[in-house]
């Protein structure tokens, strides 16, 4: 192996990295004074004071009372369309109640499925 050839490798490919280093720090600074060298315009503030705010309080919400719907009632209606849609005669078996901790739908659950393939 020539060691002369191998050191000469290394010299050259330091001072190429560091003479690239030296000119890239030479174009920023001038970049910097070029672009720092335009005018900045400063805006001075108005002497005149501005006119205080006007704190407008909203009207309070009307208390609507609405009817609560049965649960029973609500699953008819679903029932009723699932059958008008299909044409076919429909059981409900099992009705459960979501947990709340974990309200996810079930498009939510399949776009979960879909994005973790």
């Amino acid at each position: 192996m020539n060691w002369s050839f191998v050191l000469w490798t290394v010299v050259t490919g330091l001072a190429v990295v560091f003479i690239i280093l030296i000119f890239l720090i030479v174009l920023l600074t001038l970049m910097g004074k070029v672009f720092s060298a335009k005018k900045k315009t400063v805006i001075q503030p108005s002497k005149t004071p501005l006119p205080k705010p006007v704190i407008i309080k909203p009207a309070p919400a009307p208390i609507i009372d609405t009817p609560r719907v049965d649960e029973l009632q609500v699953i008819a209606v679903i029932m009723a369309a699932i059958e008008a849609y299909s044409g076919k005669k429909v059981k409900i078996t099992d009705v459960t109640k979501r947990d709340e901790n974990n309200a996810r739908s079930i498009w939510g659950n399949i776009g979960v499925i879909e994005s973790m393939r």
